[in-house]
């Protein structure tokens, strides 16, 4: 009996040593575009929706949410972290969704509820995940920002929470949060900032067919801060398909990954989110 006791001891560890010693799959690419400008009359908020899996493929995933009427949230870099696909029973933590459910089941929150809300449940989903993985070569290494806009208390607010994976297995996963300062006018990005530098200041020939689209020479021949929330979409809509672009890897090879379905909107104080494109 003595014997069956410690052969079922031994299984036990074998099996939870085992367990713990798994890899998450974090991408090591980098993921992404957010782009967002502060308006006169709103502002205007863009993602694309790469999105890479642990077994190397690309999928689509929403990066853009309302939240309320006044209030959205955007994610930037890789919005899923996954079991090796050698695993029998694989578990992930896909922001994405989290985000979702939570917004489903409050319609009416505010952004600031939303905010604090989503990246606590984020927070803690990383933490119980983390806590039988080990992050290996990924470990202390940027996975994705949430990011959130709109109006709060009649002054615009533009706030992004950047998580990076733990330093090692059983640690917390960190976060930096940041309050961006937009003059009006202004585009603040998280992904390739190279392309979006290129088309609104840029002299070289590169993205030629890009500069040649009206809203690129609109916006290159105005004062930025007269410019509206519609104007901004409307160049948001044509740095994105840059950022896609062949053209886009030639300029900067270590750009990060941008695909489509993107996603467009202005969220203002007069009409709230509206879905754009």
């Amino acid at each position: 009996m003595l014997k069956i006791i410690v052969f079922a001891c031994l299984l036990s560890s074998l099996a939870f040593a085992q367990e713990t010693s798994v890899i998450a799959r974090v991408a090591p690419e980098r993921i992404g575009l957010v782009l967002v400008a502060e308006t006169h009359d709103g502002f205007a908020v863009a993602t694309d929706g790469a999105q890479f899996n642990a077994d190397g493929t690309s999928s689509e995933v929403q990066k853009l949410f309302q939240v309320g009427k006044y209030g959205a949230i955007a994610f930037a870099g890789n919005v899923s972290v996954q079991d090796p696909v050698d695993r029998p029973v694989r578990e992930e933590v896909n922001v994405s969704r989290i985000a979702k459910s939570w917004l489903d089941s409050h319609p009416d929150a505010s952004l600031t509820t939303a905010n604090s809300e989503i990246n606590g449940l984020v927070s803690q989903t990383l933490t119980k995940f983390f806590a039988t993985r080990n992050p290996g070569a990924q470990a202390g290494k940027y996975i994705f920002s949430i990011v959130t806009v709109g109006p709060v208390e009649g002054k615009p607010l533009v706030e992004a929470t950047k998580y990076f994976t733990p330093s090692a297995r059983g640690k917390a996963a960190r976060a930096e949060k940041l309050v961006v300062k937009l003059k009006r006018g202004g585009i603040w990005n998280q992904g390739s900032r190279t392309v979006v530098e290129e088309l609104t200041s840029g002299r070289s020939p590169a993205l030629k067919e890009f500069k040649a689209e009206p809203p690129v020479k609109k916006f290159r021949s105005s004062a930025a801060q007269d410019l509206s929330a519609q104007d901004f979409i409307n160049l948001f809509d044509v740095i994105l398909r840059a950022a896609e672009s062949k053209a886009a890897k030639k300029l900067d090879r270590n750009a990060p990954v941008v695909a489509p379905p993107n996603r467009l909107a202005i969220v203002s104080e007069k009409d709230g989110f509206v879905w754009k494109k």
